[in-house]
């Protein structure tokens, strides 16, 4: 069996192919799986490999990363050596094609002959509009009912991530066959950049209480949870200090948020938030959360005790 999986969510593709070379081969080692990442000077050595039968197995898969040659404008003389090699190649090699993006030829070749002689499979990126029939589907393909609003959530939780979203509905499918808004809140954790928001309103109200909250929470995910937090944080904070400089000007807040290409309310809560604060404080606490970044990299400070530090002090 032949195949092409391709997409932007390599993730999902990655998932995928383990689960292909599990069906296909059973057991799966360095012996029966024969991986490539294509380039135009090992063309040979794949097309031999993909000719060759497998040597103490009942059958054998070639992987071939990176398919360059099934985008438009291929180099000829490449399809048509891979094509030969798929046109005569025998039942118990399995080819498979990695593309990691949306750009593929469909007029190529290969891609025809593996429509009809085979299996192409699509991992591309749903647009916003498309996730909540996505969803629908997914769980309607499963038996599982959901609520609107729980959807409408889960969407909102999995921030356009496939693959993470793929993760959060199995483990949902097995804890309940009809699932409400409660049960998305309660299995599945808000996105990072979501905390990272609500944390900097917490700090830039005075409610360093609510911050250190949140961020428990946060940690309550697991030993990876708060991976990221600090880049976000400094985002946030540039992003109130742009908001600040740029009100000083005159701007109001329509305009601001077409200069920094920003939602209208996210620029109207950060004004309304930034009031206990300068700019020069703003800048003060930017550089205190780079150098806990230098220390928690360099292994100075516990990233957990420091990050608890800086929302207790801030901004000191």
């Amino acid at each position: 069996m032949n195949y092409i999986l391709y997409g932007e969510q390599y993730p999902m593709i990655k998932k995928r192919l383990g689960k292909i070379l599990k069906e296909r081969l059973g057991e799966v080692d360095d012996f029966n799986v024969v991986k490539f990442e294509f380039s135009n000077d090992i063309v040979d050595e794949i097309c031999d490999e993909a000719s060759m039968l497998p040597l103490g197995y009942d059958s054998k898969a070639v992987v071939i990363d990176k398919a360059s040659f099934l985008e438009p404008k291929s180099n000829k003389e490449t399809v048509e050596k891979i094509l030969s090699v798929l046109e005569n190649s025998s039942d118990s090699i399995n080819i498979i094609f990695i593309l990691r993006n949306e750009n593929i030829d469909h007029k190529n070749p290969i891609v025809d002959y593996i429509k009809n002689n085979g299996e192409i499979l699509e991992f591309l990126n749903l647009k916003k509009e498309e996730w909540p029939i996505y969803i629908r589907k997914y769980f309607k393909e499963r038996n599982v009912a959901i609520d609107e609003n729980a959807v409408q959530e889960l969407a909102l939780r999995v921030d356009g991530d496939l693959s993470r979203f793929v993760n959060e509905a199995e483990k949902l499918c097995l804890y309940k066959d009809h699932l409400s808004i409660a049960d998305i809140t309660l299995m599945v954790a808000k996105p990072l950049e979501d905390d990272a928001f609500q944390i900097t309103n917490a700090l830039f109200k005075g409610d360093n209480a609510n911050a250190l909250a949140i961020f428990r929470d946060i940690c309550l995910q697991g030993s990876n949870s708060t991976d990221g937090l600090i880049p976000m944080l400094g985002s946030q904070f540039r992003f109130i200090s742009e908001v600040l400089f740029l009100s000083s000007k005159g701007l109001d807040e329509k305009e601001i948020a077409s200069e920094l290409k920003a939602n209208e309310w996210r620029v109207k809560i950060s004004l309304r938030n930034s009031r206990r604060l300068s700019r020069r404080q703003i800048a003060h606490a930017l550089d205190d959360l780079y150098y806990l970044d230098y220390q928690i990299k360099s292994g100075q400070i516990d990233r957990f005790y420091g990050l608890e530090l800086f929302l207790i002090n801030f901004p000191n």
